[in-house]
C-alpha cells in the first residue's frame, strides 16, 4: 500500500511537472504570427498589404472624376523638371484655356510615380503619388500658359496624369469637377 502511494505521488508530480503552462504571447509575437499568415497568403507582411489596399482605394477615388471632358482648362503636358540647383524635382504643366472667359485661378491635381513605377513622394500627405497646385495668373479664352510647382520630391519621375479641379472666372462664376462619391 505505502509502494502504490508513493508511485502515485510519484507519478503525480512528475504529471504536474512536465505540464508546462501556455505563457500569453508578447504583442510583437503575435504580430510576428500574424505577418507570417499574411505573407503565406499575400507574398507581404499585414501592414504592407493594408498600406498598398489603403493607397489603391484612395487613388481609385481621386482618380474617379467625372465631366473632365467639360474643364474649361485642357492640361496639355505634364512632367517632372529637375532644378539645377537642388535634387528635388517639381511639376511642369502647360495649359490652356478652353472655354470663352477669362480664367482667375486655376486648383491642379496630379498623380506621379517614381522609377519603380510605384507613387511617389508629390507633397500629398494623404495620398502617395498625389499632389496639387494652383495658379491666381489671369488666362484669357484661347490662350496658353504653364507653370512650376515646388513639391520637394525625392523620387518623382514621370507624372502620369494632371488635371484641373476647379476655375474660377473673372466674372464670378466657377466650374469643379465633379467626383463619383460625393454627395452632391
Amino acid at each position: 500500500m505505502k509502494l502504490s502511494a508513493l508511485i502515485s505521488t510519484i507519478a503525480l508530480l512528475f504529471i504536474l511537472t512536465s505540464c508546462e503552462q501556455a505563457t500569453p504571447k508578447t504583442e510583437l509575437q503575435k504580430k510576428m504570427e500574424l505577418d507570417s499568415f499574411s505573407k503565406a497568403k499575400y507574398g507581404e507582411s499585414s501592414d504592407e498589404h493594408v498600406k498598398k489596399m489603403v493607397d489603391a482605394t484612395m487613388a481609385k477615388a481621386l482618380l474617379d472624376t467625372i465631366g473632365l471632358y467639360k474643364a474649361p482648362v485642357k492640361v496639355l503636358s505634364a512632367k517632372i523638371v529637375k532644378e539645377e540647383y537642388s535634387s528635388y524635382r517639381n511639376v511642369y504643366l502647360k495649359y490652356k484655356n478652353v472655354s470663352g472667359k477669362t480664367i482667375a485661378a486655376i486648383k491642379f491635381n496630379w498623380y506621379g510615380v517614381n522609377a519603380f513605377n510605384e507613387p511617389a513622394d508629390l507633397g500629398n500627405s494623404y495620398a502617395a503619388g498625389f499632389g496639387g497646385g494652383f495658379t491666381d495668373d489671369a488666362l484669357k479664352p484661347g490662350h496658353s500658359d504653364d507653370g512650376t510647382w515646388s513639391v520637394l520630391s525625392r523620387d518623382a519621375k514621370k507624372i502620369k496624369i494632371a488635371w484641373p479641379t476647379e476655375v474660377s472666372f473673372t466674372d464670378g462664376t466657377t466650374w469643379k469637377i465633379k467626383y463619383s462619391q460625393s454627395p452632391n
